[in-house]
């Protein structure tokens, strides 16, 4: 019986893979496949030593030693039975279990830690200079109203600052003067602000 031998490597160990050259070609995949150590729905993936990826059948090339092929597991099922399996306990009852204790040692304390406290303080405090612009002042975002008249305002906030009559018409009185071809030049597509 004619049989096949393919030279490859797979997590850094070298292998050897001999089969029929009659075998069906799940069988290949099958024997690739425990090599790699990988499970039913695990991917693989074949490369040749020039780094192309061939398909895993009966139609490999034999090679030799020196040109090995690279047998590569890319994506794992993680089936949560099997890590379970693996690691020898359920992580989902585990994860339940360790809820309950938190839960029970909140109860039995009856009590906030101090360090609960503090870390509230320091993220209220941090949220006040989120919320303030005086930090802003060094990007030229916050105008020093120091008058009174206007306490700043973050610009995030979603009402509008309208403005009063008499500062509308002193931005009117003092902006400039412009003649009526001016005006209609300005609003033609060809006008260029730049």
């Amino acid at each position: 019986m004619a049989t096949k031998i393919i030279y490859f490597t797979v997590n850094g160990r070298q292998e050897r893979a001999e089969f029929p050259v009659d075998c069906p070609a799940q069988d290949v995949k099958d024997l690739f496949r425990a090599a790699a150590e990988a499970g039913p729905h695990d991917i693989l993936k074949l490369y040749n030593p020039r780094g192309n990826i061939v398909n895993i059948s009966l139609s490999l090339e034999p090679n030799s030693p020196n040109s090995r092929y690279k047998l590569e597991v890319v994506a794992a099922d993680c089936n949560s039975a099997e890590i379970a399996g693996a690691l020898g306990f359920d992580l989902f009852s585990m994860e339940k279990r360790l809820q309950g204790l938190e839960k029970k040692i909140l109860m039995e304390a009856s009590e906030t830690p101090a360090v609960v406290y503090e870390m509230k303080k320091q993220v209220d405090s941090f949220r006040e200079k989120l919320e303030s612009v005086e930090h802003l002042s060094w990007l030229g975002l916050f105008k020093d109203l120091s008058d009174g008249t206007h306490k700043p305002s973050p610009f995030y906030h979603k009402r509008t600052l309208h403005k009063t009559r008499k500062e509308c018409e002193h931005v009117r009185e003092n902006s400039l003067q412009v003649s009526e071809e001016v005006k209609q030049f300005l609003k033609t597509p060809t006008f260029d602000n730049w």
